[in-house]
């Protein structure tokens, strides 16, 4: 008997965890710049629910849960990094929610459409053995021992970590607990200057996944900006507030010089 696969659980599973995972991707991927993929947790998740809670799951619905919260959280990615540059080269003035789902719909439809062609050559593994050297896709691999084994007890860990920050939402909210500091490092005349430090449940996951060689480009990143460009380059004027000069600049200009030192560092 052929194991269940396109079962109405695994259909339900999935686009709530691609609408959970989607979201999530979104707003890391707006608030840091990157988005960590879904594959694997959801696949996961997904062997935890159907395995180990509801005890009747397949490789099969696995498999498809874990496809539908990829997919969505692909097509978030996609909407994020593409759908802001409008807004900043002021093509768009905010982001409109109707042309905004027709590019995540279309985008989407021709995602698929351009897959289906290629499937076989380069998904299903029935190319050239060099073919399959070249493109060996280590994540879908991983993604592909962790359905064999039916390894889920790295979702207690998930559950850890979104235990913790909802607690950490919950008592900065509750408590009024502060993660956002400022120290003042240093004072010339009527001059001064400031150290700012935060604390960022959605930044500290992301560093742990991604690594300190990321981690620590993005640092090196706002650090350059903050620190050096913006002090040296932003045109102040003392009869206004500096906080909002600062953050202007910034918003206006400074930005862009991310967006330039990401252009170069492409070229090799």
């Amino acid at each position: 008997m052929k194991p269940r696969e396109f079962t109405l659980r695994a259909v339900g599973l999935g686009l709530l965890l691609s609408v959970v995972l989607g979201a999530a991707n979104t707003y890391l991927g707006l608030y840091a710049g990157l988005t960590v993929s879904a594959s694997i947790p959801a696949a996961v998740l997904s062997m935890f629910i159907l395995r180990k809670w509801m005890r009747s799951g397949t490789i099969l619905e696995n498999n498809i849960v874990q496809s539908m919260a990829s997919a969505g959280e692909s097509l978030a990615a996609g909407i994020i990094f593409t759908i802001p540059a409008l807004v900043i080269s002021k093509e768009w003035h905010d982001f409109a929610f109707w042309p905004t789902t027709l590019v995540a719909f279309c985008g989407g439809m021709l995602g698929v459409l351009f897959l289906i062609p290629f499937r076989k050559q380069f998904i299903a593994g029935h190319g050239s053995r060099q073919l399959q050297e070249d493109l060996i896709y280590p994540e879908g691999h991983a993604c592909a021992e962790v359905l064999r084994s039916g390894e889920s007890k790295g979702a207690l860990s998930i559950f850890s970590g979104m235990a913790s920050a909802i607690a950490l939402k919950c008592s900065s909210l509750l408590f009024q607990m502060h993660t956002a500091f400022v120290i003042p490092i240093a004072r010339n005349g009527g001059r001064a200057a400031f150290l700012g430090l935060d604390f960022s449940a959605a930044l500290a996951g992301v560093g742990y996944i991604v690594g300190i060689r990321i981690a620590s480009m993005l640092f090196l990143g706002g650090f350059i900006t903050w620190a050096i460009i913006l002090p040296v380059f932003a045109p102040l004027n003392p009869a206004t507030s500096m906080q909002l000069q600062i953050h202007h600049f910034w918003a206006s200009q400074g930005r862009f010089a991310g967006v330039g030192a990401m252009l170069v560092g492409t070229i090799e």
